[in-house]
């Protein structure tokens, strides 16, 4: 399924941004290793993402292939464990302990050290958290699913556009509504 939901998220986003695929690059041959320093068990939508592109610079040069979403990129395979820990150190141990999170791994990244991560809780649950300085931890989507179907609705109801540089943009209010009803009960979409 997750596969299913990448490939679809890729396909719009290169049809909107002829070229973005291509920017991602193509998987790195240790892929696997690199994961697996960090996570002894890599989470599926790791494994699905990782084997099929190399993710997205901090650096970019084309600045228009930056944004996953709009403003995250898919952190690059050999950025991912020095991001990991940057996260680790600016997570409170209160929030963790708080979210009941047993496993935390950031998947997108601004420039700010706001982090879009894959969080998996002490039920066993495989989540979608935003991390930010100010806010911390908060919840996004319930499954990793629901993160793809999310972002994958919002290119099919115009909440992602390009601006009129050719950068990914969004509507602001738009994604608040689309979000809340693909996502309900999750407090993120609402505030």
């Amino acid at each position: 399924m997750i596969d299913e939901l990448v490939v679809e998220y890729l396909s719009l986003s290169d049809k909107m941004r002829k070229g973005y695929k291509n920017s991602l690059g193509i998987a790195s041959q240790t892929w696997n290793e690199t994961l697996s320093r960090i996570m002894p068990v890599v989470p599926e939508v790791f494994w699905v993402i990782y084997q099929k592109v190399a993710g997205t610079y901090r650096n970019i040069e084309n600045q228009k292939f930056m944004d996953f979403v709009p403003g995250y990129r898919l952190i690059h395979i050999e950025e991912l464990e020095s991001e990991y820990h940057n996260l680790l150190q600016m997570l409170p141990l209160d929030d963790i302990c708080e979210s009941q999170i047993r496993t935390i791994m950031p998947l997108l990244a601004d420039y700010s050290s706001c982090y879009i991560c894959y969080v998996e809780t002490n039920d066993n649950e495989e989540t979608i958290f935003h991390y930010s300085l100010n806010d911390g931890l908060q919840k996004m989507h319930t499954s990793v699913e629901l993160f793809f179907k999310t972002i994958i609705v919002f290119y099919n109801q115009d909440v992602f556009y390009l601006d009129g540089d050719g950068f990914l943009d969004y509507d602001f209010e738009k994604e608040g509504v689309i979000g809340a009803e693909c996502n309900p009960g999750i407090d993120y979409w609402i505030e």
